[in-house]
C-alpha cells in the first residue's frame, strides 16, 4: 500500500518528461487559450456596442442650410453630423464605411442611405427618418419648423432599466459563450495530450515496454492523467485570466460595477479555481476512458471530437434552460455560478457538490480506464 503514492509520483515525474515542452511550447499552450478568451471578450464587447452607437451625416446643397441644420436640429440629434456636399458623397460616406447612415437632401426629396450588410442599430434609421421629417419643414423657413415642432407632443424616452439589469443581461451573454470557448481550449489540449500519451503508446508499439515497469500499468495510467489534467488546468486558468483582461480592456462600465458588488472579497478567485478543477477532472476523465478505448489515434481524435463538441456546448446550457439545479451540474454550472460571484451572490455548496460528483465520476473512469488499457495487453 505504501508504494501505491509513489508510483503514481514516479509515473507523473516520467510521463512529465516525456511530454515534457520546451519553453516556447510552454508558452503557446498557455497564451493561445488566454488570447483566445480576450479576443472574444473584445469582440462581444464590439458586438454589443453596435446596436446603441452609430453616426451618421446629413448632406445639404449649401453652406447656409447646412449652418441652419446644424444649429437647430445638432442638440436634439447628437449621432449625426451636418455637413455640405453633393449625393454622391452621401453614398461614398456609406460604401467606404466612414458612416453608417447618410441623408442626402434635393428640391424635392430626402434620400436616406444605409447599408443594411453592415448596420445593425434600428435607432439610426428611426432617427434618420425623425430629421428627414424635421427637415422638410426646416428647410422651407425657420417659423414654418418653429410651428411645426411647437403642435408635436413633446417626447420623452425613459430608460427602465437599472445597472442591475444591465450587468444581468451582460453577465448572461458574456458567461457562455465565454465558458464555451473556454472548454473548447481545454478539451483541445485533453484531446492532443490524451491522444499522445496513451493511445500513442500502443501506436507507437511502445506500450510492452510498460508492462515490465515495476509499476502496475493501472499506476501509469492514472500517472499520464492526472499530468493531463493539470494542463488542462493550467490552460484553463490562462484562459479565464484573458478573459479578466478582456473585461478590464472593454468593458469598464460592467468591471466597474462588478467590483462595487464584489469589493476587496477574494472568495470569487476560490469559486473560478473550483470551477476549472471540476471542469478539469470531468475533461480527464472522458478523455482518459476515450484514449484507453482505441488503439489508433485516428479513433481517438474522431471521438474525442465528439466529447469535446459535448462538453464545450453543456456551458450553453443556461441559455435555453434556468433553474436552480444548474448550480448542481458539473459545466452548465458555470454561467449561473460565474454570474452569481460577479454579484457577489455564490453559494458554496453547490459547488462542492458539482466538484464532489465530478469526483466520483473520475474516479469510477479511472477504474473503467485501467480496465481497458489493461486488456490492450492481453
Amino acid at each position: 500500500m505504501n508504494n501505491q503514492p509513489r508510483h503514481i509520483r514516479n509515473a507523473m515525474r516520467n510521463e512529465w518528461k516525456k511530454t515534457g515542452k520546451t519553453p516556447i511550447q510552454l508558452v503557446m499552450m498557455l497564451l493561445v487559450p488566454f488570447l483566445t478568451t480576450m479576443v472574444l471578450f473584445f469582440g462581444l464587447s464590439y458586438m454589443r456596442g453596435l446596436g446603441d452607437h452609430y453616426s451618421g451625416v446629413v448632406y445639404l446643397p449649401t453652406e447656409e442650410e447646412m449652418n441652419l441644420s446644424k444649429e437647430v436640429l445638432k442638440e436634439r440629434y447628437p449621432s449625426f453630423s451636418f455637413a455640405s456636399g453633393d449625393e454622391e458623397k452621401a453614398q461614398n460616406s456609406i460604401r467606404s464605411g466612414g458612416e453608417d447612415v447618410a441623408i442626402w437632401i434635393t428640391d424635392t426629396e430626402i434620400r436616406v442611405y444605409y447599408d443594411s450588410s453592415i448596420l445593425t442599430s434600428s435607432l439610426a434609421l428611426k432617427e434618420s427618418s425623425d430629421i428627414a421629417s424635421e427637415l422638410s419643414f426646416l428647410l422651407e423657413d425657420r417659423a414654418t419648423y418653429d410651428e411645426f415642432i411647437s403642435f408635436l407632443p413633446e417626447t420623452m424616452v425613459h430608460d427602465l432599466s437599472t445597472e442591475e439589469k444591465k450587468l444581468d443581461t451582460n453577465l448572461n451573454q458574456i458567461c457562455s459563450t465565454i465558458g464555451m470557448v473556454l472548454f473548447l481550449s481545454m478539451c483541445t489540449n485533453a484531446m492532443t495530450l490524451s491522444t499522445g500519451s496513451i493511445t500513442g503508446e500502443k501506436e507507437r508499439q511502445t506500450f510492452d515496454t510498460l508492462v515490465l515497469c515495476p509499476a502496475p500499468l493501472r499506476k501509469i495510467l492514472i500517472g499520464k492523467v492526472l499530468v493531463m489534467m493539470f494542463q488542462v488546468f493550467l490552460s484553463g486558468i490562462m484562459g479565464t485570466l484573458g478573459a479578466i483582461c478582456g473585461l478590464v480592456f472593454w468593458d469598464r462600465t460592467d468591471l466597474r460595477m462588478i467590483a462595487e458588488r464584489v469589493g476587496s472579497d477574494p472568495s470569487w478567485i476560490f469559486i473560478l479555481l473550483l470551477l476549472l478543477a471540476t471542469v478539469s477532472l470531468l475533461i480527464a476523465a472522458v478523455f482518459s476512458v476515450i484514449a484507453s478505448a482505441f488503439p489508433q489515434a485516428k479513433k481517438t481524435s474522431l471521438f474525442s471530437s465528439a466529447g469535446m463538441i459535448l462538453i464545450s456546448v453543456g456551458a450553453m446550457v443556461p441559455t435555453y434552460v434556468s433553474g436552480p439545479v444548474l448550480k448542481y451540474i458539473p459545466v452548465a454550472n458555470w454561467a449561473p455560478v460565474v454570474k452569481a460571484a460577479c454579484k457577489h451572490q455564490t453559494e458554496l455548496v453547490p459547488v462542492l457538490c458539482a466538484l464532489g460528483m465530478t469526483a466520483c465520476l473520475f474516479g469510477a473512469s479511472m477504474i473503467l480506464s485501467a480496465g481497458l488499457w489493461e486488456r490492450s495487453h492481453e
